[in-house]
């Protein structure tokens, strides 16, 4: 997961970038804002709400990332149980496993639908 800060960092500045040259920016500008509270208020909560999706759905690429570190440290963990799983052909215990991690990853889903909601007011809006 640390590996991919590079890519949400460059993510971020691209939705940055893109949303910097919205209209209602522009109007914020022609205002009299403040660049401060245009960049965090208005430009800096919407650019942020795709990757708080993207981050939401690669929960499952964390838990493929323990299989690894798990493994050559021998912690037993969710990983090592994974692999140890894998190795001795444990269906009923692989399904567990792969349950768990699904209903992770529909639980961070669901807690980032609802962050979406209370960040942007669009999607508030009824109609």
């Amino acid at each position: 997961m640390i590996t991919a800060i590079g890519g949400w960092i460059l993510t971020m500045r691209n939705n940055m970038i893109t949303t910097l040259a919205e209209d209602y920016v522009r109007m914020a500008r022609a205002k009299g804002i403040p660049n401060r509270r245009i960049m965090f208020g208005y430009a800096g909560r919407n650019a942020f709400l795709p990757n708080l999706s993207g981050f939401a759905m690669s929960l499952g690429f964390v838990i493929s990332g323990t299989i690894l570190v798990e493994y050559v440290f021998n912690y037993p963990g969710l990983g090592y149980m994974f692999y140890n799983a894998t190795v001795s052909t444990d269906y009923p215990l692989l399904q567990a496993l792969f349950l768990l991690v699904t209903l992770a990853v529909l639980i961070c889903v669901l807690l980032c639908d609802f962050a979406v909601f209370l960040l942007d007011p669009r999607a508030r809006t009824k109609g």
